[in-house]
């Protein structure tokens, strides 16, 4: 990534020409120049608000979700400055709202949804996919609002962010060929000395108010995947921000040497951005391959986790089995001797049932011919004594 570099080269200081370009803009180019950069730093205080938000929800000394913190602030900021700050007023407005959209759809990914246990990002984001969908309704009629809408819909689409760098794809000249538009209409004037001044002024402001936050967290990253110690970050910083004070007094004091500063800070910060993105390219490759490696030993527990409940489902199936042939076997025997008693007692019930019904044959039968044969000899017995 180039730092400070980076962005003089990205806003196109060295190349701006105003002796030649004495067309001025119009009204409607003013008016979105001026609200697309309004929307550009109300978009840098939300993203960078809402990181700091996250950060506060993770330990110093998380590693993983500090990076990404870091790297969401430094690519959102960088990424909308290069689309924002461009010569022509609507090609910042298309760009920057391709990128928002971008954004959103990124953190609406599972790999965007992944990075951070909280959903912020992706709430912010849609916030402002929001706000620069309703900019755009005031700056265009609303036939181009809805064919632009439709564009940016569908190039969001076909060139999404697979990651969190936020790799741009610019829009702007496929937006005039969907609309039927000439290309000339990319080739936009700078308009009078003043209207370039004043977009050379807004562009030297934005380095000198964003440059040094984005140095400060690149180094900050670096210090976190590194051997860094804090004093050597402090340091750094601390001339850092003695060389934005000194840049900063020196363009408000003297406008007519700009170009000069320009060229003069790149060549004191290519050192300071060579050692940083060399370093935050090694760290960001050793964050990668922690990742890879987080992520295999999550597998192979997971893997592990899931044999562990297969075999304790088992040996639970076993043991439910073969308490279940226990209790089976019990109740056959149970069954049998219940059937045997019955068959038992149902024996000697039919036994003494017929006992008892011989019993009463004989008293039905036999019990009145006995008693007559008694009565019988009875009366003859005293018919003989009479």
């Amino acid at each position: 990534m180039a730092l400070c570099l980076s962005a003089l080269t990205g806003c196109s200081l060295l190349e701006v020409k105003i002796d030649n370009q004495t067309t001025p803009l119009t009204q409607q180019e003013l008016a979105t120049r001026l609200l697309t950069r309004e929307y550009a730093l109300s978009f840098f205080s939300q993203v960078e608000q809402n990181a700091d938000v996250l950060k506060e929800q993770y330990p110093a000394d998380d590693r993983y979700h500090q990076s990404y913190v870091l790297l969401w602030k430094i690519n959102a900021q960088e990424g909308m400055q290069r689309a924002v700050y461009q010569a022509s007023p609507q090609a910042g407005l298309i760009d920057s709202w391709v990128f928002t959209k971008q954004m959103d759809d990124f953190f609406k990914t599972e790999q965007g949804q992944a990075l951070f246990e909280s959903q912020l990002a992706g709430q912010a984001s849609s916030q402002l996919l929001a706000e620069i969908e309703k900019l755009a309704s005031m700056l265009m009629s609303r036939s181009l609002f809805n064919s632009s809408k439709q564009f940016v819909e569908q190039f969001s689409q076909d060139n999404a962010f697979a990651e969190i760098r936020f790799i741009q794809t610019p829009a702007y000249r496929s937006w005039l060929e969907f609309n039927d538009l000439s290309t000339e209409e990319a080739v936009s004037s700078v308009g009078t000395m003043a209207e370039a001044m004043g977009d050379v002024s807004d562009r030297l402001s934005l380095v000198s108010q964003q440059t040094p936050k984005l140095i400060g967290w690149k180094a900050e990253l670096v210090a976190l995947n590194s051997d860094l110690t804090a004093e050597d970050v402090s340091s750094a910083l601390d001339t850092l921000k003695t060389t934005s004070e000194s840049f900063q007094d020196f363009v408000e004091n003297n406008p007519d040497y700009m170009r000069n500063l320009a060229a003069y800070m790149a060549v004191e910060l290519q050192p300071l951005v060579n050692d940083i993105d060399g370093k935050t390219t090694e760290q960001l490759g050793k964050l990668s391959q922690e990742r890879q490696a987080l992520e295999l030993m999550v597998e192979r527990e997971r893997i592990e986790l899931v044999a562990m409940v297969e075999r304790e489902r088992m040996a639970i199936a076993d043991i439910v089995s073969e308490q279940r042939q226990m209790l089976t076997q019990e109740l056959d025997q149970v069954s049998q001797d219940v059937l045997t008693l019955a068959m038992d007692k149902l024996i000697e019930l039919i036994k003494s049932t017929i006992i008892y019904f011989i019993l009463f044959i004989l008293a039905i039968f036999f019990a009145p011919l006995g008693l007559g044969y008694m009565l019988g000899k009875r009366s003859a017995v005293k018919g003989v004594q009479s």
